[in-house]
């Protein structure tokens, strides 16, 4: 029984060790898909401004405003490259918060599984016991009817 509370601590420990893992993941998954959004606005900011580029360069544009344009279209290319780069990073660190959750959650189960084992030893245990008492009990019953049966005959 000692064992068994030494054993519910530490699922007590293992319970807050998964709750703090399963926290660190959403915060990981929460970081990927928020970059994952400023990648897309990037996208759609220079798909607004390519498409601008066209429309004024289709109405007559100098040469000045013309590598304007396309400076600043590379340097929103060199920017979502090195987002894209970074989301990477971000999805690496999601899948180890994740598989630091599931070893978490692993560990707790393990934990939770000795604790069901010794408590269906300790069942059967007492319904060995029981049983015996029982036993005991219905074999002296027996005896002393003999015992009477004995006496009564005699």
């Amino acid at each position: 029984m000692s064992g068994d509370k030494a054993l519910l601590l530490v699922l007590d420990l293992r319970k807050k060790e998964e709750d703090s893992a399963l926290e660190m993941w959403t915060d990981a998954k929460n970081a990927v898909v928020n970059f994952e959004r400023q990648i897309e606005q990037l996208k759609q900011f220079e798909k607004i401004y390519e498409n601008e580029m066209t429309v004024k360069s289709k109405n007559g544009m100098d040469m000045n405003m013309y590598m304007s344009y396309q400076q600043f279209l590379s340097k929103l290319d060199k920017i979502k490259i090195r987002q894209e780069a970074g989301l990477i990073q971000l999805q690496n660190q999601e899948e180890r918060a994740k598989q630091n959750y599931l070893d978490k959650q692993k560990r707790r189960k393990i934990i939770e599984s000795l604790l069901e084992k010794h408590k269906q030893e300790r069942l059967l245990k007492e319904a060995k016991a029981e049983q015996k008492l029982t036993d005991d009990i219905v074999s002296s019953k027996q005896a002393r009817l003999l015992m009477d049966k004995d006496k009564v005959n005699s």
